[in-house]
């Protein structure tokens, strides 16, 4: 299977996973030929891109690192903390506690931390298709999954799992009390605005503070996933060491599907211009070897990308090289450049073994 955009949806192709709607509702059902009245239904629900079968690589397995199940109940889980503040007046002020029993989060939190730990080894290729409204509940949960993955693969200790895990889940529901006009804001913040925003991690950690699963070292994920190693992030524009390095891990997955994401401002970056971006951005923002392990645990190119070569020669990614993000596995099928001509020997290419070709273009 592979993604695209809806605007590149047509009539007759068929569905590869489930979409859900904003309440968790199946709005289409994995292997459903599309036909154009549902693309305009899913165009109205907000959904702007899905998974599509595609016979080309049709025998090509593409895994999620945790189950639909868990990551649709650890999306609800999140949805319905949310539902359970209110922010007071124009302020962030947060005023409920949360109605979510204690039970349920840590459940959710073991079961990602379980479903993880199965697949350790596994490169993130998919990306959860969400709606414009559950960008909130759909970004938090992607964050606890990469930034829990990419804490296993550096070996931190179970409950050091469970701390990153639980802080990840809860790092931006702070920004439920920030308005619409200004978390939709099209055009540029204002000071005043940008200083409401840098409230939140505050606001996020208070939240947390009121269950029994919170922990001082899980606060710290929350209340510094804005930092930034020399000092430029917030709240308190810590450096270095002073930041805890799950925190530090999860402000890149944060930056990490951030960038990834649609946002009323700007259109979604391709993974590989956001791992590109994370790169360029090296030791200036995050600890180089947190950097590199988190690199190592996502698809610059995820698997169903169709990828122009330097020589002309383009194809389908069908594997990604953990520790090698920029040169995976492309199934050969065309040649003479954009012309797409089907090539005369088609053939896999394993671009970490092949260092004289590199990706030039992303192909649409």
């Amino acid at each position: 299977m592979r993604k695209i955009a809806l605007d590149s949806a047509e009539p007759g192709m068929v569905l590869a996973k489930d979409i859900y709607g904003e309440t968790g509702q199946v709005l289409l059902k994995a292997d459903v030929k599309i036909k154009a009245k549902y693309i305009e239904y899913l165009r109205l629900a907000g959904i702007e891109s899905l998974y599509i079968h595609d016979s080309r690589i049709e025998d090509v397995q593409v895994e999620d690192p945790i189950t639909e199940k868990t990551r649709h109940e650890a999306r609800m889980m999140v949805k319905d903390i949310a539902l359970g503040l209110e922010p007071s007046g124009s302020t962030v002020k947060i005023t409920n506690s949360i109605n979510i029993g204690d039970r349920e989060i840590l459940n959710t939190v073991n079961k990602i931390i379980d479903e993880l730990l199965e697949s350790k080894d596994a490169v993130v290729q998919l990306v959860d298709i969400r709606t414009k409204n559950n960008y909130l509940f759909a970004h938090s949960v992607n964050c606890a999954v990469l930034a829990t993955l990419v804490a296993i693969k550096m070996n931190f200790k179970h409950k050091e799992l469970r701390w990153i895990a639980t802080g990840a889940l809860f790092h931006d529901l702070g920004m439920i009390g920030v308005s619409d006009q200004i978390f939709q804001k099209p055009t540029q913040l204002t000071v005043e605005e940008y200083a409401i925003i840098k409230e939140h991690p505050l606001h996020s950690y208070n939240i947390l503070k009121t269950t029994e699963v919170f922990d001082a070292r899980a606060g710290a994920v929350v209340l510094q996933h804005h930092e930034r190693f020399h000092g430029q992030g917030y709240p308190k524009g810590l450096k270095g060491d002073e930041i805890s390095p799950l925190a530090q891990i999860t402000g890149l997955a944060d930056v990490f599907d951030a960038l990834t994401s649609e946002r009323p401002y700007r259109k979604a970056f391709k993974p590989h211009e956001a791992v590109e971006m994370l790169i360029s951005w090296g030791e200036e923002m995050f600890d180089l070897s947190i950097l590199q392990h988190f690199l190592s645990a996502v698809a610059a190119y995820p698997v169903g990308s169709h990828v122009l070569l330097s020589n002309g020669d383009s194809g389908l990614v069908v594997a990604n090289n953990p520790g090698f993000t920029l040169r995976p596995v492309i199934r050969i099928l065309y040649e003479k450049g954009e012309a797409f001509q089907p090539h005369r020997h088609p053939h896999e290419l394993d671009l970490s073994h092949t260092l004289d070709l590199t990706i030039v273009k992303v192909i649409e």
